[in-house]
């Protein structure tokens, strides 16, 4: 079987922002070829959550290409291919969003996951087979991903899969954390009653290039808003990044269809209002 396995970086919450790029091609059950390259994500901006998991920085990718720079290198591995990666719809969605990006036409591929197949972390897939694995290297994962895959084809038994012990502890990203405590309690008393988020109870949901979660409610809290953490009948406006959660806005879209008046508002147009309100 031919295949391409992939693995992609990214600086910071949204998929569009890839900084690294890892292929290894597959023909014949062997490795026949292998991509890598640094990528100058746009505005070589980067969170530090991510930095600590693969230790890229806006340094090291300052005269990097950007993505659409590289894109003739790596559209031959794609294009009419079977695409393999571990958890794949992270990978292939990081792809279309940074060709969207771009204005560039997403190509023609299938697509299949491994972590699908097996239900295991790629550390522990490399801990059980005694594979070497500089995790959260692109390259590197994407080869431990083409030799999982491999083992995955053949005809013969997957094993157990252990636990790898020196595993570092999963920490949420603080553009993904749950907002609770006190950003949920409102300040009525020191905000401005003029303001369009005054006593407007605000869902967030989703990632913003702008802020992180909590910097974005404590903005909005201080314009008077109560923020919450779900949709309900109460919402008044949800501020919506990329990467949504689904089953808020199709709350929404119910809601609004029942008669509910819930305004949805994207970044760049939350963007526009707090600039307007920042000049007054």
């Amino acid at each position: 079987m031919e295949f391409t396995a992939i693995d992609f970086e990214t600086a910071h919450g949204a998929r569009w922002s890839i900084c690294q790029v890892g292929i290894v091609k597959v023909k014949n059950g062997e490795i026949i070829d292998r991509y890598e390259t640094l990528v100058r994500p746009p505005d070589n901006r980067y969170h530090s959550f991510n930095t600590t998991i693969h230790g890229i920085t806006a340094e090291m990718t300052k005269n990097a290409p950007s993505f659409f720079q590289v894109w003739d290198e790596i559209k031959p591995f794609i294009e009419g291919q079977l695409i393999v990666a571990h958890n794949a719809g992270f990978d292939v969605g990081a792809l279309e969003q940074t060709l969207e990006l771009y204005d560039l036409d997403v190509p023609e591929f299938q697509y299949d996951c491994t972590y699908r197949i097996t239900g295991a972390a790629l550390d522990d897939v490399c801990y059980t087979y005694g594979w070497a694995l500089n995790h959260h290297n692109a390259l590197a994962d994407a080869e431990a991903c083409a030799k999982l895959y491999i083992e995955c084809i053949s005809e013969k038994e997957l094993p157990i899969f252990e636990k790898n012990p020196f595993k570092k502890k999963k920490t949420n990203p603080p553009y993904r954390t749950q907002l609770s405590g006190d950003i949920l309690k409102p300040d009525f008393e020191n905000a401005d009653p003029d303001s369009p988020f005054y006593r407007q109870k605000v869902v967030i949901t989703g990632i913003f290039n702008t802020w992180e979660r909590l910097e974005l409610a404590t903005i909005i809290k201080g314009l008077g808003a109560k923020i919450n953490s779900n949709i309900s009948g109460l919402t008044n406006i949800v501020l919506v990044g990329t990467d949504p959660g689904p089953t808020k806005l199709q709350k929404v879209s119910a809601l609004n269809a029942g008669g509910k008046n819930i305004e949805i508002l994207k970044e760049e147009e939350l963007k526009e209002i707090l600039a307007v309100l920042n000049h007054n």
